[in-house]
């Protein structure tokens, strides 16, 4: 899957966009959210921070955001 997430996407406007996304980033073991640098760390940076694939990690999150973005469009 090709994510639609730019990796110079900070963590707080990822998180003020899809709050959801607070949930994924307990299940990755990010401690990110809520941190005092979450406005200036990008989901790049995060990814380095953790040593993990930023790809796999943008393409994680974006099939989180997928699901609840068809339920937004399906509520009346």
């Amino acid at each position: 899957m090709k994510s639609d997430l730019p990796e110079t996407l900070t963590v707080k406007e990822l998180l003020k966009k899809y709050p959801h996304l607070l949930h994924t980033f307990i299940d990755l073991g990010l401690n990110c959210a809520g941190c005092p640098a979450d406005a200036f760390h990008t989901i790049a940076d995060v990814a380095k921070e953790y040593g993990i694939d930023k790809d796999g990690l943008l393409d994680r999150l974006q099939s989180d955001i997928e699901p609840a973005e068809k339920a937004d469009e399906t509520t009346p």
